[in-house]
């Protein structure tokens, strides 16, 4: 179904890369009517460059633009000049939200700041998306999900292995897709207060505030024990052989997540095929098992690499302790629960259909109906046409470069 939750809101996105964007494609998601500005003679990076050596030749998409630009217009605008300037206050005095991830210099540059453009539209929502926050000695520098996100606030670290030569990097655009949805909360949060009480605001998130907030366990421990973070242990030395990875014969890895409840381990020795291991006095009481963790891992080593995959799937159908299997992400497109409550969308593109993730948050038990990102400018003459603006008008900003 077609969301409506923000049905009528218009949303003005200035922005290029993944951070901002994703917030706007989660606002389009749920109803909004995002116009999206693009440099007239440049395409936004995301619409371009190849992600991760992958190229577009080979499927006919640009699936990182497809991910951050569902939904949306798009209208080339070259804000520098007067005539764009002007065609972005048009949009901006019809507008409910500005989204932008500029920076304050090119903000004040631009005249696209909080104060120039509350002179167009004072009941305008600002949002702003940051490397590392819009206040402090770095405001001025850029920052990416790789650098804020994952390394500078922790998140790599916990990510990581005590025995690992680097810090693993992560996937693509993960920091910036949760600050995003994160943006686009607070972006509803503040549209609600305003239609309630009159009274706008200006959003504020960073890719290191996100990073903090995922990362709130081990940043408030940090700080009360006087420790770099919550212990990370190797495998061998986990303190709960419940909360653990284990290698089957195949060569995959289940994962187990469970708390220490009475009849967990006895469970867990019974689907494994080996009952007699509760009873045994090493792990027949929690704390028993809590001592003697490193040996029930190693039995349990043991017992796992005993058997395939789809032999312990079987084996533990009916496990009362938390488990699952590391997927690739190829094969958590096809999880039959993935499946069942549609978490994934089938698109209708130019070259034919493509799937998208659609965002997390579902209404009314239905899923969301996803809309193909736009070509670059693709909607300017509409958008144009719409301010009130001539075609010969048009004709003019198209000729003096304003506009695409």
């Amino acid at each position: 179904m077609t969301y409506d939750m923000l049905q009528g809101v218009r949303v003005v996105e200035l922005a290029m890369y993944a951070f901002a964007p994703s917030a706007g494609a989660v606002l389009a998601d749920w109803g909004a009517d995002v116009v999206k500005i693009v440099p007239p003679g440049t395409a936004d990076p995301m619409n371009g460059n190849p992600v991760a050596g992958l190229p577009e030749k080979d499927v006919g998409v640009r699936f990182m633009w497809q991910i951050l630009n569902r939904g949306k217009r798009c209208i080339g605008l070259d804000v520098s000049t007067s005539g764009g300037r002007e065609v972005l206050h048009d949009l901006v005095r019809d507008a409910d939200v500005f989204l932008t991830n500029l920076l304050p210099d090119a903000r004040k540059r631009f005249g696209v700041d909080v104060d120039d453009l509350r002179e167009v539209n004072p009941g305008l929502v600002y949002a702003r998306a940051t490397g590392h926050g819009d206040r402090g000695p770095e405001r001025e520098r850029g920052g990416y999900d790789i650098t804020d996100f994952w390394s500078r606030a922790g998140v790599g670290y916990a990510a990581s292995q005590v025995a690992d030569e680097f810090i693993p990097l992560a996937s693509p655009a993960i920091g910036d897709l949760t600050s995003g949805a994160f943006l686009a909360g607070g972006i509803t949060a503040a549209l609600l207060r305003r239609e309630r009480t009159g009274r706008t605001a200006v959003v504020d998130v960073s890719l290191l505030s996100s990073g903090l907030w995922v990362m709130s366990p081990s940043t408030v421990a940090a700080q009360l024990y006087d420790i770099p973070g919550i212990p990370r242990f190797r495998h061998a030395q986990s303190r709960n052989p419940l909360v653990s990875t284990y290698r089957t014969r195949d060569d995959r890895y289940l994962v187990l997540s469970g708390v220490l409840t009475e009849g967990a381990f006895a469970a867990l020795c019974k689907a494994v095929g080996q009952p007699d291991l509760a009873a045994d006095p090493r792990f027949a009481t929690s704390s028993a098992l809590l001592a003697n963790a490193a040996e029930c891992i190693r039995l349990l080593d043991r017992v796992f690499a005993e058997r395939d995959l789809d032999e312990w799937t079987h084996a533990l159908a009916e496990l009362p302790v938390p488990w699952t299997v590391v997927r690739s992400p190829a094969e958590a497109a096809t999880d039959p629960q993935v499946r069942a409550n549609d978490y994934i969308a089938e698109v209708q593109g130019p070259a034919g259909p493509f799937p998208l993730v659609a965002s997390p948050a579902q209404f009314d038990d239905q899923p969301p109906e996803l809309q193909r990102a736009p070509e670059h400018g693709e909607h300017g003459d509409a958008i144009l046409l719409a301010t009130g603006r001539t075609w010969e008008q048009i004709i003019a900003l198209k000729a003096s470069g304003a506009v695409l």
